[in-house]
């Protein structure tokens, strides 16, 4: 009897009839000696007791069994890639171990059902090649320079064909490759159509194509197969890491109730702790990120809050300590922002969390303390220097601020002259503007508007051009920005000869107000004591007449009520000195500390 015949009784002993031998491999197999492995690779399935039995495979070589997706229909793969390894069946082929080949066609087609045994089993190989070159190439991972050379091969040797061996590790890399690269396309259904014909790649020692399939599977919305993949990895897979990385990722897939139930599965520690505890605590934190993003997400409860806590104050782990320090400032508890920030940047001198040790400081209104701080560690870097120089100009502009001392103007300087802060050399350029130091205002809006220019430079750059008596220049310079900002060409509108009534009360007799009312807030007005007066005339503004709303407008601008005083003016237009009580209401108010800072 011929070799194949006993090999197809062999195979109806064991109960496998009728099986077709169509399809071709894409590398001819001739049988070899047993192959010597040029890498650490699988054993040989073990000795079988009978030919109708297989040894049971190690609990992380018994792969995952996918099924196809009902809402698509799978495409095959492509026409060139094997589907099965079939090392082991040439193998057994070569040595004439009928028994174990019909045992192991069993067990491929069992694997892979659409799989065919392929006709050239017992072909014999004659030419021996030394296949170090391929070797080489296949470690490489050239794969396509590799089938070059083995066509190259069988062009010069007729009966050549690649050791089993390397056929085989060159089947799954080309197998493996494809579903990375559909993977990497998120093509997902080509994905799963790969994985359903190599359900051998899918074993713990391919750890990266179970994790593709299960990130296919749902992406494609099929939450039970993706559920199926993770559960396999955690019941067969022994790596901590690979463990631990896949619950990771499907966090990213799953839902947060399926994803529970794989935390659920991880191993107890003997301190009662948990595998998987660390995605539990990476769950909340990406809730509170994305809340301190303004994007929306679930609100952590308290007990979630005080995980947090509890790692951040372990010292393990200061990105909690500004995590929590951002959900504070997000919520405006600026106090408790204050200190996780300092707990956080004393343990890892990040400089984002020492910025947000500054910003909560300034939003106390412990602007001295958050200026001096920022000062001492300026050369932290550019954020914290940042950080100063907003400070700064808020102390600069804000109303009523009292004059700074000259060592700290000096210190302001230094820094915005480093930096080149258009925002700050503009703050610097309104501190001299108002303290009616003009050239030194000119100056330093000649920086800002090099460093960045914006309305509110070149209106301050004009205006104290203006004040110098610079005609010539001023005139040039407002004609060539008059049509860029309109704030310019508001300027060039205004009378400037115009007699302004900052101080001067109208010659009316305050309409229908009491005379009192109208002696008083005069009163009030020339003392200095604007804020009074201009309470006292806004109780009776509606028996005020035009020439005392005007007075009543220069009250508010005196008391650094930009916003009412330039509402005033243009409720008033018609009267004398109104437009440009409105318009250096408007200029008042783009030089405030709000400017500064978001």
């Amino acid at each position: 009897m011929s070799l194949r015949s006993t090999l197809l009784v062999a195979t109806a002993m064991v109960g496998y009839f009728g099986l077709a031998m169509a399809q071709t491999a894409p590398f001819a197999i001739a049988p070899s000696a047993a192959p010597a492995s040029r890498e650490a690779r699988d054993p040989a399935p073990l000795p079988m007791a009978t030919p109708a039995r297989t040894a049971a495979l190690p609990r992380n070589e018994q792969g995952l069994k996918l099924v196809r997706p009902q809402q698509s229909e799978a495409r095959p793969a492509a026409p060139a890639q094997k589907l099965v390894d079939e090392s082991a069946l040439r193998y057994y082929a070569s040595e004439g171990q009928t028994a174990r080949v019909a045992a192991e066609i069993r067990r491929l087609k069992t694997l892979s059902p659409s799989w065919q045994p392929p006709e050239d089993l017992f072909a014999a190989r004659t030419t021996q090649v030394d296949e170090q070159r391929l070797w080489d190439l296949y470690a490489q991972g050239q794969l396509g320079e590799l089938r070059e050379q083995i066509e190259a091969l069988k062009a010069e040797y007729p009966d050549y064909s690649p050791s089993v061996d390397l056929a085989a590790k060159v089947n799954s890399a080309e197998r493996r490759q494809a579903i990375v690269a559909a993977s990497e396309e998120r093509d997902w259904e080509q994905v799963v159509a790969l994985a359903m014909e190599s359900q051998d790649l899918l074993t713990c020692r391919e750890i990266d194509v179970l994790w593709r399939v299960a990130e296919a599977s749902g992406s494609l919305a099929d939450r039970d197969q993706a559920m199926t993949a993770y559960r396999y990895i955690l019941a067969n897979c022994d790596n901590a890491g690979q463990r631990l990385a896949t619950v990771q990722k499907a966090a990213l897939i799953l839902t947060e109730e399926d994803l529970n139930k794989l935390i659920a599965a991880g191993k107890r520690g003997r301190n009662g702790g948990g595998e998987f505890d660390t995605v539990r605590l990476d769950m909340i934190r990406r809730d509170i990120g994305a809340i301190t993003a303004g994007q929306t997400a679930p609100t952590p409860s308290e007990r979630e809050l005080k995980l947090i806590e509890a790692s951040a104050r372990s010292g393990k782990n200061a990105n909690d300590a500004g995590l929590l320090g951002w959900y504070a400032f997000q919520a405006k508890d600026y106090a408790k922002a204050r200190d996780w920030f300092k707990l956080g940047y004393d343990a890892s001198k990040d400089a984002k969390l020492l910025e947000g040790h500054i910003l909560a400081l300034r939003n106390l209104g412990e602007l001295a303390q958050a200026r001096s701080l920022a000062y001492q560690n300026r050369s932290v870097g550019p954020l914290i220097r940042k950080a100063y120089i907003e400070i700064a100009a808020t102390a600069l502009t804000k109303p009523d601020a009292p004059p700074s001392a000259a060592d700290e103007i000096r210190r302001i300087e230094e820094v915005v002259d480093g930096e080149k802060s258009g925002n700050g050399a503009q703050a610097l350029g309104w501190y001299y503007f108002h303290g009616s130091k003009f050239s030194e205002a000119r100056g330093w809006f000649e920086k800002s508007v090099s460093w960045g220019e914006s309305e509110e430079n070149v209106l301050g750059l004009a205006l104290s051009m203006q004040r110098l008596g610079d005609r010539k220049d001023y005139a040039a310079f407002v004609a060539a920005n008059k049509e860029r900002f309109p704030a310019i060409a508001k300027l060039a509108q205004v009378d400037h000869g115009r007699v302004v009534a900052s101080g001067k009360r109208s010659s009316g007799r305050g309409g229908g107000a009491p005379s009192g009312v109208v002696r008083e807030a005069v009163k009030l007005y020339e003392t200095g004591n604007y804020k009074e007066a201009a309470a006292l005339m806004d109780r009776n503004q509606q028996r005020l007449d035009k020439g005392m709303q005007i007075l009543r407008g220069w009250a508010h601008f005196n008391a650094n009520n930009f916003a009412d005083s330039e509402k005033i003016f243009k409720q008033n237009a018609s009267a004398k000195g109104a437009d440009h009580g409105a318009f250096l209401s408007y200029i008042a108010n783009k030089s405030m500390a709000h400017r500064w800072y978001d």
